[in-house]
């Protein structure tokens, strides 16, 4: 139905288009000067359309790009305030040797690339017991619903690094049903939670990096007093 009205406006509009123009050369006898203008319309509808469709489209793409840029680093922002930022906390202390925090934050969105780069090479001595295994599931467990709801946003699941965080935080939830409580993990099940906990920590570390940067851009007083706390 809808495809039908567009076609008789389109029709319409064509028919009075044409109708206008009859009138013109009805009423002034100067069928040449009516050629030269509608030749003269039809030479500017390229040029009309590689302006506003090609040009404009393109700026308004860059628009709502930045845009979604910019709402997704408000979620992830949002994240690290309510458990990001606790998480971890409590996964840097199963480290054996843990890194100055300090030299991980980046002053461009160039410094943030190389630092994931390094961050993802940094040899991490992940030793869970039974303090932080308890801690990180309680604290998992409790916001499952809130990290559905964030794994649903399709803006969150564009931005990879942060999707895998969220699918990595997810299963942690799934091996913590299956397995229980730390008195009944096997030798097995703690160096398979050693390792659920260094991939974790690596992507929470990688979104940490990007995370300060947006925060140090929107939010320089918070940043400020965040970055005070680092390595105490």
């Amino acid at each position: 139905m809808k495809k039908d009205r567009t076609w008789l406006l389109v029709a319409a509009l064509i028919a009075l288009s044409a109708s206008l123009y009859g009138l013109q050369i009805h009423l002034f006898h100067d069928v040449r000067t009516t050629e030269f203008y509608i030749l003269q319309d039809l030479a500017f509808v390229p040029l009309s359309f590689a302006v506003t469709t090609i040009v404009v489209g393109k700026i308004m793409d860059a628009h709502e790009k930045r845009d979604s840029i910019r709402k997704t680093r408000m979620l992830t922002s949002s994240f690290f305030t309510a458990i990001g930022a606790g998480l971890l906390s409590d996964m840097m202390e199963t480290l054996q040797t843990k890194p100055d925090m300090t030299q991980l934050l980046a002053q461009t969105e160039k410094e943030v690339k190389e630092k994931q780069a390094l961050i993802q090479d940094m040899p991490l001595g992940v030793q869970v017991d039974e303090e932080h295994y308890n801690r990180i599931r309680e604290r998992i467990l409790n916001w499952q619903p809130e990290l559905l709801t964030l794994a649903s946003n399709p803006l969150l699941l564009t931005q990879e690094s942060f999707a895998q965080l969220l699918w990595g935080i997810l299963h942690l939830t799934d091996e913590f049903r299956l397995r229980g409580d730390f008195s009944g993990l096997k030798e097995a099940d703690i160096r398979h939670f050693n390792e659920d906990f260094k991939r974790v920590l690596r992507l929470l570390l990688a979104n940490w990096v990007s995370n300060a940067l947006f925060l140090k851009e929107a939010f320089p007083d918070f940043y400020g007093t965040a970055k005070e706390k680092l390595n105490p």
